[in-house]
């Protein structure tokens, strides 16, 4: 269903342009590996700090206040710096299981992110039980980790 977009995707004049230029597509990548940095940073300083790891001395909520905003940007860059990556290759991501597997679990991770976690997170800290705390931190890391940066990886790896 999606293959003819994904076709017009690979075919277009700029998708060539980066893939046949020995700089755009490596800048890219060091780039996204940036933000990506920027986001798992973001995301495990909060991650930990719920399942007790950590910045004890600091409440819950003000780490996850003060690094929503480098969550956010880190995320946004990977989207930006993701997609002339998806367009030199996609084709090739097209008919790849690891990338399906990435892009289903981007959304889920998402709604959690943005929804349970940052309740259970931004919350006073008496609301929620330790448990409930390491519960939301390592759901978190499994989905960004298992469910959406391991995939990515093996993109790159089997495809």
């Amino acid at each position: 269903m999606l293959e003819p977009f994904f076709q017009w995707m690979n075919d277009l004049a700029v998708s060539k342009a980066i893939g046949e230029s020995i700089w755009i597509y490596p800048l890219v990548q060091a780039i996204h590996l940036l933000f990506l940095a920027l986001f798992a940073g973001a995301l495990l300083i909060v991650d930990l700090r719920l399942m007790g790891f950590g910045m004890r001395e600091q409440p819950v909520a003000r780490i996850a206040r003060d690094a929503r905003p480098w969550l956010i940007v880190g995320f946004l860059g990977l989207v930006v710096t993701g997609m002339p990556q998806l367009m030199q290759n996609a084709m090739r991501e097209y008919f790849s299981d690891f990338f399906w597997l990435k892009m289903y679990f981007i959304p889920i991770a998402l709604i959690f992110t943005f929804t349970i976690r940052q309740k259970v997170s931004l919350a006073d800290e008496s609301r929620f039980t330790p448990l409930v705390g390491k519960l939301v931190g390592v759901t978190s890391i499994l989905l960004w980790i298992g469910g959406v940066a391991i995939p990515a990886r093996l993109i790159g790896l089997f495809t």
